[in-house]
Parts: structure tokens; C-alpha cells; sequence
């Protein structure tokens, strides 16, 4: 009853305004597969020329299945580090100090597991996801329904570019995913299978994947993994193996020093 009082002591112009107002925000075109790629490469950008070096915990479990049932598995915790190389300003060094394995403290610098798996810092976006290697792959609208709030893409690896300078590290026959935020347009998930043959076997497929998720380091706000996962397929001759770590506890990493005093003379021990 109140609504309808409103709107009758509203002047007409004003409501034709506010519709007008109303019909051009709900009929906004929305971004194009080019506009929402060449946002995409830029948040890449972004990060790999701005994000400090850091340091995070690691927890990983490394397993090996036959016919789905575990076989051999293996855990760590680890004290995970990427560091902004000082030969190129672009690119990310991974390394990991271990812990524990298998809940038992170590100080090994070696991890033994079933499967192990590194890039997904260093290298998950800038390999698919850069100008640089945007004539590498075939993009297109992922058609299956999206979580609400993101928007999903597909790729595959071009066979007509196979021979270009910024393709030949990608595997022939790669294709993958990817989801954005709708707003931030940051990548929020990526994953790609590729031909991961294991001795004589060529039939086992490779399939890994990076979830992404906001992190503050040092009031800057970054896209860092939450989670990797990376397994292969189980074959009549191979098993399967599954590597799972998880971030967190992030921590912008600085290297401190210490000024000692200038020792003079008279400090030094006297001879005998």
C-alpha cells in the first residue's frame, strides 16, 4: 500500500528515467571470448612481474591405487618457498623445505613419494593462460553450466602452431579448462590432460589442476594457489597415482641482514 503511494506521487518523467536506467544495465553486452582473454593475460602479467616471493605451509599426500583401492601412500608437511629469481624478473623459483613425512619429523631435503608434481606457481598461467602463447591454443566458451558468479573456457593445443617458437614446450594433444570470477575476471581454477605415457604404456593421460584464491601480502592483495592436485590414469599395465597439496599461512618473504660494529684494533687478541 505504501509502494503504490509512492509511485503514484512519482513524477512520470522520473519513472520512464529510471527505466530507461534499468533496461540499459540489465541489456550491458557481455564481454566477448577476446575481451575476457586479453583480461585474463593481464592479471598473468600482473603477477608474474608484481608478486613478491613468499613462503607458505605445504601439506601433500602422494598416492599410488590399483583397481581404485590405495596401495602405497605418502605425506609431508613442508615449509613451501617461491622466490623471484634474480637472473630474470619474471620468473618464480619453487623449492620446499620438508618437515615431516609421514608424521615423523625429517630434515631430508629429498621426498620419496609415489608422484610429485611442481609449476603450479611458477608456471599454471603463464604456460596457457599469457600473450605469449595465445597462438598456441584454441579457446572457447565452456557451453556446461558455470558456479554461479564464474565464467568457464576450454582450450586445446593448435596443431598449426605446434612448430612456432612459443609452442613447442606444449605437448601435442593437450586440452584443458579454465574459470574465472565474473568480476575480477581472475583465474580461480585451471586444469589440462595431457598423453602421459609410462614405459611402453602410451595410453595413461596426465591430468593436473590449480584452484586459485585471494591472499594479502603486505596489504596487496595476489591470486595464489589454494590447491594442486595432479594424478594419472590407471591402465590394465600401470596404476593410478594421485599427488593432492594444499596452501596456506601465507607470508611475503624478506631477507633480513644484520650491521655489525667495525671491530678496531684494540679489540683484536694481543699476541703472546
Amino acid at each position: 500500500m505504501q509502494l503504490s503511494s509512492l509511485i503514484a506521487r512519482t513524477p512520470s518523467a522520473c519513472l520512464i528515467a529510471c527505466a530507461v536506467a534499468t533496461f540499459a544495465h540489465a541489456q550491458q553486452p557481455r564481454p566477448t571470448l577476446d575481451q575476457i582473454l586479453s583480461r585474463v593475460e593481464a592479471n598473468t602479467e600482473q603477477y608474474k612481474s608484481t608478486v613478491p616471493s613468499f613462503f607458505c605451509d605445504e601439506h601433500i599426500t602422494s598416492q599410488e591405487l590399483h583397481n581404485s583401492k590405495l596401495k602405497h601412500e605418502t605425506t609431508a608437511e613442508a615449509l613451501f618457498r617461491v622466490i623471484r629469481s634474480t637472473s630474470s624478473k619474471d620468473m618464480l623459483e619453487e623449492s620446499r623445505e620438508v618437515k615431516t613425512i609421514n608424521d615423523k619429523p625429517s630434515s631430508s631435503k629429498k621426498l620419496n613419494m609415489p608422484i610429485s608434481f611442481s609449476g603450479g606457481f611458477s608456471g599454471a598461467l603463464a604456460k596457457f593462460l599469457s600473450v605469449d602463447r595465445r597462438e598456441c591454443f584454441d579457446y572457447q566458451i565452456d557451453p556446461s553450466p558455470a558456479s554461479p558468479g564464474t565464467e568457464a573456457f576450454t582450450f586445446i593445443a593448435r596443431e598449426a602452431t605446434a612448430k612456432q617458437p612459443a609452442c613447442v614446450s606444449i605437448q601435442p594433444g593437450t586440452t584443458g579448462k579454465f574459470m574465472v570470477d565474473s568480476t575480477s575476471i581472475q583465474v580461480i581454477h585451471i586444469e589440462r590432460a595431457v598423453p602421459h605415457p609410462v614405459g611402453k604404456d602410451q595410453t595413461v593421460l596426465g591430468t593436473a589442476s590449480v584452484d586459485f584464491a585471494p591472499v594479502t601480502l603486505n596489504g596487496t592483495s595476489f591470486w595464489l594457489p589454494s590447491t594442486v592436485i595432479a594424478f594419472t590414469t590407471e591402465t590394465p599395465k600401470t596404476n593410478a597415482f594421485r599427488f593432492t597439496a594444499k596452501y596456506s599461512n601465507y607470508h611475503r618473504f624478506a631477507a633480513s641482514s644484520t650491521i655489525l660494529p667495525a671491530t678496531s684494533d684494540s679489540t683484536q687478541p694481543q699476541s703472546r
